[in-house]
């Protein structure tokens, strides 16, 4: 048995937002105990007094979250300044929670006493890691290194970035929370162990579509990429979008090399006129084979949908998931405008009305693309999450 009950809440009252999600869980898990949970939750609340509630009312409750840039859920669909609860029940699954802490200056340390905290108090083979970190104080990659390191081959690594108060400002200008237990922390990274017999599936697609030739990328730094084909990077944008701040609508596609058109998206977020480096969300390696992409509004819905699509071609044939959980990126959000809730109406056209469903806008998106091993950092992606019982 495996099931996953949600409860979701934007009224402005803590106390009367938390009623009303326990009620909403308590109903959906119909008498089953829950064993875990996951909080998105917006970035003002108060967070100790969120989960404190959460662990009274659900004693022992392994819980894991992170703040967000919106939340969603098959109760209400699309809110921000909004508390969402999931809550798993299962006999054959084990689902722990861990936290590492001072992400920024030692990554392998804080990845490490994460899984070690998670793998702590389960006695099953690990299946799959939900991650919730700080993103822009540690490199997302060696986020990534550091926890495959620890949890071996086998087991994919998906999640979202914490969101800070203003996805928008600068790097480190305002600080995202995450959550493990009774613990909520910054410059941390949070995760959700899945061990034993789990089904799982994933989608992760964009709606973003190359356009022009296609380049390499030549020279690097640590502040960005500093040439694409020999000239100062910025030209390889100028030459289809003049001069000028390259648009976080236009983000690059790095491509995964090996024979696949798989890519992976970085938005660029800062210039130097002077030099021609262009700054993205997330390092470009230097030989990446990379090009400008764009997207209108529909494309970018209708990634929503290839997305979840994508994952239910993925799930076990002849079975059915029990839930669903979403991790969009703040800038399709900040992209989509007023429409933003349209994204998760086109995921739940494709799912139907019957499986539960909970998420979060995030600061960049962590999952595979052609290997369940070989984890990316993703800017301006959705990814689906499909989950049942083997």
């Amino acid at each position: 048995m495996f099931r996953m009950a949600v409860g979701h809440s934007d009224d402005i009252d803590l106390d009367a937002a938390l009623a009303t999600v326990f009620e909403q869980c308590d109903a959906a898990l119909a008498g089953a105990e829950p064993r875990a949970g996951i909080i998105f939750g917006a970035w003002d609340m108060d967070h100790p007094a969120l989960v404190s509630a959460v662990r009274r009312h659900y004693p022992g409750i392994e819980l894991a979250g992170a703040t967000t840039a919106g939340e969603m859920s098959s109760v209400i669909g699309f809110s921000e300044d909004s508390v969402a609860l999931a809550v798993f029940a299962s006999d054959s699954v084990q689902i722990t929670a861990g936290i590492g802490t001072n992400l920024h200056d030692d990554p392998a340390g804080a990845t490490s006493r994460a899984v070690a905290m998670a793998r702590s108090t389960a006695t099953l083979p690990s299946r799959l890691c939900l991650v919730m970190p700080t993103i822009g104080g540690a490199e997302a990659g060696t986020i990534v290194d550091g926890l495959r390191s620890q949890l071996g081959p086998g087991v994919p690594i998906i999640g979202g970035g914490a969101a800070p108060e203003d996805p928008a400002a600068p790097l480190g200008a305002t600080q995202s929370s995450q959550i493990a237990n009774d613990d909520v922390t910054h410059d941390s990274i949070a995760i959700l162990l899945f061990s034993g017999d789990l089904d799982f599936s994933f989608g992760v697609e964009t709606g973003w579509q190359g356009v022009g030739p296609r380049g390499i990328v030549t020279r690097t730094s640590p502040e960005g990429v500093l040439e694409i084909d020999g000239k100062p990077a910025i030209d390889f944008y100028a030459r289809y979008l003049g001069t000028g701040q390259p648009p976080i609508a236009n983000p690059l596609a790095v491509f995964e090399g090996g024979g696949s058109d798989r890519f992976y998206l970085r938005t660029p977020v800062n210039w130097d006129p002077q030099t021609g480096r262009v700054a993205f969300f997330g390092t470009v390696p230097d030989g990446a084979e990379v090009q400008i992409t764009v997207a209108g509004t529909e494309q970018i819905f209708e990634g929503a949908r290839a997305s979840m699509q994508d994952a239910l071609a993925a799930f076990p044939a002849g079975k059915t998931p029990d839930a669903a959980l979403l991790y969009s990126c703040a800038t399709r959000r900040y992209l989509l405008g007023t429409r933003v809730g349209r994204e998760f109406e086109m995921v739940r056209d494709v799912l139907g009305t019957s499986v539960p469903i909970a998420g979060m806008y995030c600061l960049g998106e962590i999952a595979p693309m052609t290997s369940p091993d070989r984890t990316q950092f993703h800017n301006a992606t959705m990814v689906s999450v499909l989950l049942g019982a083997s």
